[in-house]
């Protein structure tokens, strides 16, 4: 399975700008640098949907794109990156806060992970903000690619326990490989049918 058609709903700095959709939608949300651009331009087949870029923290804003007509992907700003004045805190509670808590249409957050780097603070305080808000949890780790398979195994079995989950919810994605692309293609289809 694969999506095709991609729209770009809306750029939004604040709750007036959300779209005036009633389609479920689905959260990405990472520290930046850890592969969030990459997973969604990889979901919907585009090279340049999402911004990839050498500098990290380049989405300072809730990004909306319409998924063939069935979904809503909503990409957040990558958190922990503190050049140009990124301020996590601040930008959690003026922007994601708000999406998290007040979005009914929010049926998901997809949790993007380096799979070489143990979760830090910041994505654990996503990880529980969204099960107090009783959000359903994909994790997703990336670059896969950079790691051998035991390697890889090891990663995320550690990835796992820090986060409080079972390995096996954990889904491992090579963006440049395109491998583990349809497992969370599956996850996204079983949450928002």
């Amino acid at each position: 399975m694969q999506y095709h058609e991609v729209t770009l709903l809306a750029t939004a700095a604040n709750q007036s700008q959300w779209p005036d959709s009633q389609l479920p939608e689905v959260m990405f949300a990472g520290r930046s640098n850890a592969g969030k651009s990459t997973l969604i331009n990889a979901l919907v087949n585009r090279k340049k949907l999402a911004y990839t870029g050498k500098t990290p923290g380049k989405t300072r804003l809730l990004n909306f794109f319409e998924v063939d007509h069935r979904m809503v992907f909503c990409d957040s700003p990558g958190y922990g990156y503190a050049k140009g004045g990124n301020d996590t805190a601040l930008m959690f509670s003026e922007l994601i806060d708000p999406y998290m808590t007040g979005r009914d249409q929010l049926k998901a957050l997809i949790l993007v992970l380096d799979i070489r780097r143990i979760p830090n603070a910041d994505d654990l305080t996503m990880m529980e903000y969204a099960r107090a808000n009783h959000l359903p949890v994909i994790p997703v780790c990336m670059k896969a690619d950079k790691l051998s398979r035991g390697a890889g195994i090891q990663a995320v079995a550690k990835i796992a326990k820090e986060l409080g989950v079972p390995a096996a919810s954990c889904c491992t994605v090579s963006g440049t490989q395109k491998t583990g692309i349809e497992r969370v293609l599956q996850e996204i289809e079983q949450i928002t049918a």
